[in-house]
């Protein structure tokens, strides 16, 4: 018999969707029957240079008494962090009057803008027309069978080039540009990242038993983060305003 994944996890809101601009920890959860931790972090539009960081943290009980990182089994703690227009799920190319000579470069891919003609076995995208015809030849250029940016699929509309993965969760995107200004702006649209640890590597000696997501960001960004406890004991209790399950 097939088990339903709502039994084999217990869901939570780590941190609630917010415009977060600073630190917020979520809820401290109790890990006793549990084996694992797992936060995952979502981020909606990023400014460039801009980051948003989740961790996870342990505490001694829900009201996060003594909270403190919680260090993996090689000295780090558990955190990582996001960079805007690096290894994103979704980003946009916005051109504007790019001019010839000017690379884009998508994950490690680099094309080349020409006067007027699109050759995808060179890498290069005309910018002979207005902007909207530009971006469509890049995007053609991106989306090319053999030259093309593998993983990677490219929508182009009135001068703007959308990237998303052609299978999501499997391909990353970081996308550049020299010149980097004006007529070629980068920006994240969407993005994601998780931390995960064993429940092991909390401080049980000191009878830490409770973990909380903590997401930092230095600008204003939209995020939200869901926090599962996995490898349970027994089957986990789990109710939600709404459900179906099919």
């Amino acid at each position: 018999m097939k088990t339903r994944i709502n039994e084999d996890v217990k869901l939570d809101v780590g941190i609630q969707a917010q415009s977060l601009n600073g630190a917020a920890t979520g809820r401290y959860y109790n890990m006793a029957g549990y084996g694992k931790a797992l936060a995952i972090l979502t981020a909606g539009a990023i400014a460039a240079t801009k980051t948003a960081k989740i961790e996870l943290l342990q505490a001694s009980d829900r009201d996060g008494t003594d909270a403190k990182g919680i260090p993996t089994t090689v000295g780090q703690e558990a955190t990582t962090t996001i960079t805007a227009n690096a290894l994103v799920t979704k980003a946009t190319i916005t051109l504007s009057t790019f001019l010839a000579g000017g690379t884009v470069t998508i994950n490690d891919l680099v094309f080349t803008a020409h006067a007027d003609t699109t050759t995808p076995a060179s890498r290069e995208f005309s910018i002979g027309g207005n902007d909207t015809a530009d971006a469509a030849a890049l995007a053609s250029c991106i989306n090319d069978a053999t030259y093309g940016v593998p993983g990677v699929y490219a929508s182009a509309d009135t001068g703007v080039v959308t990237l998303i993965s052609l299978e999501p969760g499997e391909t990353v995107i970081t996308v550049a540009s020299d010149p980097d200004d004006g007529t070629c702006v980068k920006a994240t649209v969407e993005a994601q990242a998780f931390v995960e640890i064993d429940t092991r590597q909390l401080d049980k000696n000191n009878d830490f038993s409770h973990v909380a997501a903590k997401v930092t960001t230095d600008a204003a960004i939209v995020v939200g983060a869901v926090m599962v406890r996995g490898n349970a004991r027994n089957t986990p209790e789990q109710k939600v305003g709404a459900s179906a399950v099919v």
